[in-house]
């Protein structure tokens, strides 16, 4: 008996190398491209240090001045202002559409694959590539693809992206369309995994299909949809790309996001110091967020 425990003891501890030894490349990698970074980022956001050095100017320590920087500077709240009303416009929107796509798909009927397919093509493409191809829709002017489509219905043409009240509505609508597909296919994933006998079962009882909804799917769904719900409210706040490709953060700042001021800082106005800083509170604002979503829908 004593033989065969240390034998299991054995096995374990070899179980934990093997572990550690498929987690290392992992570890390694994390550590290179995200945790080294990071804090060399906050280092450099209590520093003045700039992207190219110019001549006779060496970094140096400048304490709590680009925090200062970021919480008195305008834009900077208009930035997080925009980054907020765009997560509450794409998130409520993909977590509801995605879950109406996912139920619909998960019906057994002649060409379901045809449309799940469809509804996922748009994730394949690149957001610049997304970005770019709705560029030509929300073109300016009667030739713009959705002014043409409005002009039937006796609408005037739109500036769309030229248009400070419309420019974050555009930008969010062409996300969601762009990302609600992966979505569905994760909540379609959930929705397989519910037991049919329970939907046959409330049939009988004489449910009827929102009380099966809200009651069976919905309870059943709770992980996945908190999965869902955490990473696209991450995806939604590092608005940047769309804002790069089409509006440079106009007009008049009205689609300026936290992520483009970040870029904007380090990369043409070569202060990585006030970038760092930025990056910083950006992590630690995006950090609060999700402990607080998780802790609301967590499981009692």
């Amino acid at each position: 008996m004593k033989f065969i425990s240390l034998q299991k003891g054995g096995l374990h501890r070899n179980q934990t190398r093997t572990a550690w030894a498929f987690c290392t490349p992992a570890f390694i990698s994390i550590c290179i491209f995200y945790l080294f970074p990071f804090i060399l980022a906050v280092f450099y956001s209590f520093t003045n240090k700039m992207l190219v050095p110019r001549a006779g100017k060496t970094t140096g320590f400048t304490g709590i001045q680009n925090y200062l920087k970021f919480f008195m500077n305008d834009t900077a709240r208009i930035a997080f202002r925009n980054t907020a009303l765009y997560a509450l416009m794409v998130v409520p929107a993909i977590m509801l559409f995605g879950t109406i796509l996912a139920v619909f798909v998960n019906k057994r009927i002649r060409g379901v694959k045809f449309f799940r397919a469809v509804y996922f093509s748009p994730q394949v493409v690149t957001m610049t590539v997304v970005a770019v191809v709705w560029s030509y829709i929300f073109s300016p002017g009667k030739t713009g693809l959705l002014n043409s489509f409005l002009a039937l219905f006796g609408i005037g043409a739109q500036t769309w992206l030229q248009n400070s009240g419309e420019a974050l509505f555009c930008l969010a609508f062409m996300y969601v369309w762009q990302t609600i597909g992966l979505e569905m296919i994760i909540i379609l994933g959930g929705l397989q995994y519910i037991p049919q006998e329970l939907y046959e079962a409330s049939y009988l009882d004489g449910c009827t299909i929102p009380q099966r909804f809200f009651y069976i799917t919905v309870p059943l769904l709770r992980n996945t949809l908190v999965y869902v719900l955490i990473s696209v409210t991450i995806g939604s706040l590092k608005l940047f790309t769309q804002v790069y490709v089409l509006t440079n953060g106009g007009p008049d700042n009205s689609t300026t996001s936290v992520v483009y001021l970040l870029y904007k800082a380090g990369f043409i106005n070569n202060q990585v110091g006030y970038s760092s800083a930025i990056a910083v509170i950006f992590f630690i604002v995006v950090f609060i967020i999700s402990l607080i979503q998780n802790h609301a829908v967590k499981e009692r």
